[in-house]
């Protein structure tokens, strides 16, 4: 992947609780940093300097780009990105190159380096922005659904089978 001097991904939103926020704008990404643009507000721009670390966590429909900066931390939800593509984008304009890597697969971690004065800046704090990518992890409810659906179904099986006379559960004494 090529970057240009600034990549526009749009109709990125905070990710609230909700899932989405009804505030849709632009984010300018660029080798100085990130400009966000919103329908009549004035271009607010943050460095990457400001960036200790960033996330990115794909899911079904979009990728979450969470960005950290001085202990609190900002989920962004962008749709119609991978976080592969999003990935090779962050790395290319935080090391000050050209031409992005192209995406391994599989690869957990990425330590990237500010660009330009925003990378002296941040070495001199001792923070450099890092890049951890994260798979969804499936959850509590999603596994206890699949557990509790085989136990359904290996009883359906087992009582399927004793009325087909199969099994025979006179091994247990009588029943009643």
């Amino acid at each position: 992947m090529t970057t240009t001097s600034s990549t526009t991904i749009a109709d990125v939103s905070v990710l609230t609780e909700d899932e989405r926020s009804g505030d849709l704008f632009d984010l300018e990404l660029s080798a100085d940093g990130i400009e966000i643009r919103r329908v009549g507000r004035p271009v607010r721009r943050m460095s990457w300097a400001r960036v200790s670390a960033w996330e990115l966590e794909e899911r079904r429909d979009d990728v979450v780009l969470t960005l950290r900066r001085d202990g609190t931390a900002t989920p962004l939800r962008i749709t119609g990105w991978s976080a592969d593509d999003l990935d090779a984008l962050m790395r290319s304009l935080t090391s000050g190159a050209i031409t992005a890597p192209e995406p391994t697969g599989g690869e957990p971690a990425h330590d990237g380096a500010a660009a330009g004065a925003g990378a002296e800046e941040a070495a001199a704090r001792g923070r450099q922005p890092r890049l951890r990518t994260r798979r969804r992890r499936v959850g509590a409810k999603a596994v206890l659904t699949v557990v509790l659906l085989v136990v359904l179904a290996t009883a359906v099986t087992l009582v399927l089978l004793q009325s087909a006379g199969v099994i025979d559960w006179g091994f247990l004494g009588r029943t009643a």
